[in-house]
């Protein structure tokens, strides 16, 4: 009589146990190429994936089934903080006022530090035309141009120049010389304000209206 027993599959969790040194190098891979992918990252969260994987490993290898569920319970609360801070602006600097967004330029590659800027927009009283700077996470000024609407020429006052926070920063332009990447600034009130020294290559990536 045949023994069905003898070719039965083990089972997928009896698999997933046979090589837990490789699940814990893939898990690590996997958070790697999931944030390079995805937006540019700190350093120390590139560093906090390799740990991660380490201790997957370790603690496949030498768990304790009793302890298993606060294994995993433990894992994906240490993740979730660390996306959690991955995601959180540095802190503000003193000379960048409160209204300041932080955004980070997307038509860059990767960086393994964080690249981005704290944004702010002003009407000028004196010269009656709205101001946007781009501040860097020490608070130096790193671009400073006047900022005209997307459609039309007419500055806006102080109190509609409120940013969309869901949109300021998802476009961004490149000067020339790739030395320069200022985002378009999308406002509250649906206007989209760009800066003059690029407008006409800023008007095209943020598709504005040629009517």
């Amino acid at each position: 009589m045949k023994d069905h027993d003898a070719n039965r599959h083990p089972g997928p969790w009896k698999v997933m146990r046979g090589d837990t040194e490789f699940t814990g190098l893939l898990v690590a891979v996997g958070f790697i190429v999931m944030g390079l992918v995805s937006m540019p990252i700190a350093t120390w969260f590139v560093l906090g994936t390799l740990v991660f994987g380490g201790a997957v490993a370790l603690l496949l290898r030498f768990r304790q089934k009793k302890f298993f569920g606060v294994v995993v319970a433990v894992i994906i609360l240490f993740v979730a903080s660390a996306l959690w801070w991955v995601g959180q602006p540095p802190r503000r600097p003193s000379n960048v006022s409160f209204d300041a967004l932080y955004v980070e330029p997307t038509n860059i590659p990767s960086k393994f530090h964080r690249s981005g800027y704290w944004l702010d927009c002003r009407f000028d009283e004196q010269s009656k035309v709205d101001r946007c700077k781009l501040t860097d996470s020490k608070g130096n000024s790193v671009f400073e141009d006047v900022f005209l609407p997307c459609v039309g020429q007419t500055p806006l006052p102080q109190s509609e120049l409120v940013l969309a926070v869901k949109w300021t920063g998802t476009t961004w332009t490149q000067s020339d010389d790739k030395r320069v990447n200022v985002p378009a600034v999308y406002l509250k009130n649906g206007q989209t304000l760009l800066p003059q020294s690029l407008f006409a290559k800023s008007r095209q990536d943020a598709g504005c209206s040629t009517s």
